[in-house]
């Protein structure tokens, strides 16, 4: 199967339609079919799954750790003569960034407060209208300086009241924006972007009745070019796609302590494995057996003590996640120098994987920068805010434009917190470009129930008309998104490599094991 062909060297036109023509290139799932494929040739051998996307073909494999798993896209796990051991263990390449502002930097996740314990100072539930400033530089791999926003999760337990919670930047006024709704009783969490405010800290903000808050740090961005550290990252945003669920596996649901190994390998572009700092994924614990969480981390070490998404029994609960990720050794059933990471489920629960994006140390050419806002809402569909329709019925799409004041030429992505307010029936929100000529990816955003509040962070890329789309699947639901911060490409070249190594879209492949 060959891609469509990329539409890259654009160099006439402008980078607001060079951008929209990139978006036209189509994403195709393509499979073998087990089923009509002579088995034998194949025993002990990998069967290849391909993902196109935006010309760039990703090869999935599936593994287990500690025992063999065919997955949705192979017989076997990868062997041991196609992939032997390097000479040394492989590492991720380091590239100097001419300039760090707004660079990604993935750091091992920590837990910085839990109120549960007094962890970060604040012992005890956070009550009605109530605030705790959280400080968050200099913990947990974190600078003490030079930081303008962390990227965070922030876990909701316990809550005696339907609330909730906002982080804003410490010393400025709360804004009219939140971070995680939730319900009384509700577990869950919400990955959160957060601009650093004054001495470095965090304001975390409680509407209603009293609750439990724990936070984890996953990575930061880089306030200007003051870092030490030059080897930051940048973002480089994917159709969503579905690229693992368990759901799919010829074996059983995931079973309670479970840690699952994946990897995603540029295909025909290997160089680019090296140079993977993290990826952007969204997600989804579904039907778990009991109340519980997914850890993802690199596979680094022991499992952190840190959640990614915490779940209730018996629902589909998704979260965005920056994963940091670590180089394959060509012995653990991926090729040398793939990036790779774990995730791990405390209760039984199938587990799906969307890729969203991709942070490298400047390699690929359409990465980009970290702007932070303080929270900003730009659509609520209660008040016509954003947008003339009102509630959002099942099939319909809401068009939102992003307000001047906070895009440029150079904007592509919108972080946003999406929230549904109170729907009708079980149903589910997606996110992509507007004015694009683009259809409406199969990934979702957000899984609420009938009757729910609840929110997820979206990267929201928006079309060339600066407007993205939401559609709702069924039922009537309203909608609101909060917007703490943009991505932009950065007009000068992003990092001097050693080697002089050209850059192109490549090809990913990958793997995973139990």
């Amino acid at each position: 199967m060959e891609n469509a062909s990329p539409l890259w060297t654009t160099h006439e036109l402008n980078i607001k339609t060079a951008l929209s023509l990139r978006a036209f290139t189509p994403c195709v799932l393509a499979r073998y079919v087990l089923a009509g494929i002579d088995r034998a040739p194949y025993a002990g051998a990998a069967i290849p799954c391909f993902l196109f996307i935006h010309g760039v073909s990703m090869r999935k494999f599936r593994t287990l750790l500690g025992a063999t798993l065919a997955g949705a896209c192979a017989l076997a796990v990868v062997p041991g003569t196609a992939s032997a051991a390097p000479a040394a263990a492989p590492q991720q390449a380091t590239a100097d960034l001419a300039d760090t502002t707004g660079a990604y930097y993935p750091v091992a996740p920590a837990r910085l407060m839990d109120t549960r314990s007094g962890l970060g100072g604040k012992t005890g539930k956070i009550g009605p209208l109530s605030k705790f400033d959280l400080q968050v530089t200099g913990r947990g791999g974190v600078p003490t300086s030079g930081v303008g926003a962390v990227v965070l999760n922030v876990t909701i337990a316990n809550p005696t009241m339907d609330s909730f919670v906002t982080a804003y930047p410490a010393g400025e006024a709360r804004p009219d924006a939140s971070s995680v709704n939730f319900a009384k009783g509700w577990l869950g969490s919400n990955n959160v972007t957060v601009k650093i405010g004054s001495g470095g800290k965090v304001s975390i903000y409680n509407r209603n009745g009293s609750t439990d808050v724990v936070v984890d740090v996953v990575g930061f961005y880089a306030k200007d070019n003051s870092m030490t550290n030059r080897n930051g990252g940048q973002y480089e945003w994917f159709t969503p796609e579905r690229v693992f669920d368990t759901r799919e596996d010829p074996e059983p649901k995931p079973t309670a302590g479970t840690t699952i190994e994946y990897s995603l390998s540029f295909d025909h572009d290997p160089e680019r494995n090296q140079h993977v700092k993290a990826f952007v994924l969204n997600l989804t614990a579904v039907a778990p057996a009991k109340d519980g969480f997914l850890t993802a981390w690199s596979g680094v070490g022991s499992k952190p003590v840190s959640s990614t998404v915490n779940y209730k029994a018996n629902t589909n609960v998704p979260n965005l996640a920056f994963v940091q990720t670590t180089p394959c050794t060509g012995t653990d059933g991926c090729a040398a120098g793939v990036p790779k990471f774990r995730i791990y489920t405390s209760a039984a629960a199938h587990i799906i994987v969307d890729l969203v994006g991709v942070v490298d140390d400047g390699y690929g050419e359409w990465g980009m920068r970290f702007s932070p806002l303080s929270p900003t809402r730009i659509l609520d569909s209660r008040v016509n805010l954003g947008t003339t329709g009102g509630v959002l019925s099942g099939g319909e799409v809401a068009k939102v434009t992003a307000p001047s004041a906070i895009v440029t030429d150079m904007t592509d992505v919108l972080a946003m917190n999406l929230t549904a307010v109170k729907p009708t029936r079980n149903t589910v929100l997606t996110v992509w470009p507007a004015d694009a000529d683009l259809p409406k990816p199969s990934a979702s955003n957000l899984n609420p129930y009938a009757g729910q509040i609840v929110s997820n962070a979206v990267l929201g890329v928006i079309g060339p008309n600066d407007a993205f789309n939401v559609h709702n699947l069924t039922g009537d639901t309203h909608v609101v998104a909060d917007v703490v911060g943009t991505f932009y490409y950065p007009a000068a070249p992003a990092a001097t490599l050693s080697g002089g190594a050209g850059k192109s879209k490549p090809q990913m492949v990958g793997s995973s094991h139990r």
